[in-house]
């Protein structure tokens, strides 16, 4: 046997293994051409819009699965025959509800449906049950939902009612099709309940969208926390504050030694947002901007505290720059320090906080014992003294005390960085469905 033939066998067995029963259901808008022809472009293409806005919630309240839009419909694929008709009585009612309530909006569909055995792939829908549902959906008229015989004798009689409308010989058959036509006017409100809205659709791309931007707002949150709101926390609070305390507010990580129950709840937290980001269909276009603006800003903070901090470049970052400066100091000290120090009582444990190779402690009186001070004092070097909140990996025992600072530096990148939100926000764009 050839390598083309051992090939193509491997293909057939691989596409025999997608063949399933399905029901196929295409929408099409009648006349629209004269209403491109009539309004135009772009208000034909937002009719195609509003149609699949309205349409696709129906398909997904009954469980079918969106395969394409065609021009000015669309084809789903639905595992159950009942469901498929549910679902295009929901889209007659919702269109007709649509209707009533905009004059503006004038849109009418025929549907079809059959019943067949049809390669089911990830994103594609293929084999003749699809060519003879087209044919049944051009069997009908305007405001119409026609049916293939085998789809009506599969439907349950006790919650459908239809009746038989006439038969045709589809292209590239030899017998006679009989379409049956479903009396969706006498059905009771499927719709009712149902989210009418346009908010975003999130459909796989949709959802990694919102996964990069949670990402990068959380990224942003936690390096805002880490340079600035910890010494803010730190220094606001009382004089007499716990000293453990105040040192787990420095350093987030430590907060995970002192109460271990919040690793579970965290990662119990993580696995629920997972299941509802899966259940989620759509979300407020809102929140989809407040996250793009979130990352906007992110990015224009970074374009000017990474260089500068990092490379001393331009602003500088010494006491000479600062706008604010805390009453309260601070000092960084490696983690193996923690074992020497009388305060705070926390056991050593080769554990760091975030980014950082050090603990960050506030500097009292209390904290060193007479040698500590000596030591730390004798390991001090300014060529290596920096301000707290740069993240640095540091060689000495224990640093420098130092406020924290409010720098020129801070001020223009928490500038761009607004600039960046800004910009994120408002160019957030809505795709056409």
């Amino acid at each position: 046997m050839s390598k083309q033939s051992s090939r193509e066998e491997e293909l057939a067995t691989s596409i025999d293994k997608t063949r399933k029963q399905v029901t196929i259901l295409f929408t099409d808008i009648v006349d629209s051409s004269r209403y491109w022809d009539q309004f135009g472009d772009i208000k034909g293409r937002m009719m195609v819009d509003r149609h699949n806005r309205l349409a696709f919630p129906v398909i997904a309240k009954f469980h079918g699965r969106i395969v394409k839009t065609i021009g000015d419909g669309l084809m789903a694929e639905f595992r159950r025959p009942d469901n498929a008709l549910f679902a295009a009585i929901g889209i007659q009612q919702i269109l007709q509800k649509m209707r009533d309530a905009d004059r503006s909006f004038s849109a009418k569909v025929r549907i079809g449906l059959h019943t067949g055995v049809a390669i089911v792939e990830k994103h594609d829908v293929y084999g003749d049950a699809v060519n003879v549902a087209k044919r049944v959906e051009g069997f009908a008229e305007k405001n119409e939902i026609c049916l293939s015989e085998h789809t009506s004798e599969l439907i349950n009689k006790k919650n459908h009612s239809s009746h038989k409308k006439g038969s045709f010989t589809p292209k590239g058959k030899r017998s006679p099709l009989t379409i049956y036509r479903c009396r969706w006017n006498e059905y009771r409100d499927l719709t009712r309940g149902l989210k009418l809205n346009t908010d975003f659709p999130l459909d796989a791309r949709g959802k990694g969208d919102l996964i990069a931007y949670s990402t990068m707002a959380f990224i942003c949150f936690a390096a805002l926390y880490l340079i600035y709101f910890r010494y803010i926390l730190a220094a606001s609070s009382h004089p007499e504050a716990d000293l453990t305390m105040q040192t787990a507010l420095l350093n987030p990580w430590l907060v995970f030694h002192m109460y271990p129950f919040l690793g579970a709840l965290l990662t119990a937290v993580f696995l629920f947002l997972i299941l509802v980001l899966i259940w989620l269909r759509t979300i407020p276009h809102i929140v989809l901007r407040i996250l793009k603006g979130i990352s906007g800003f992110g990015l224009g903070f970074a374009l000017i505290y990474l260089p500068v901090s990092f490379f001393n470049i331009g602003l500088g970052t010494g006491e000479s720059q600062a706008i604010v400066k805390s009453e309260l100091q601070f000092i960084r000290a490696p983690y193996s320090m923690l074992s020497k120090l009388k305060e705070p009582d926390i056991p050593y444990k080769n554990i760091y906080s975030f980014f950082e190779w050090d603990v960050v402690l506030p500097a009292r009186k209390s904290f060193l014992s007479e040698r500590q001070t000596a030591e730390f004092w004798h390991n001090t070097n300014n060529k290596n003294t920096e301000v707290v909140g740069v993240w640095r990996k540091t060689n000495l025992s224990l640093q420098q005390s130092n406020p924290f600072y409010f720098r020129i530096l801070d001020l223009c990148a928490i500038a761009l960085g607004l600039v960046g939100f800004v910009s994120g926000f408002l160019n957030f764009s809505i795709s056409p469905r």
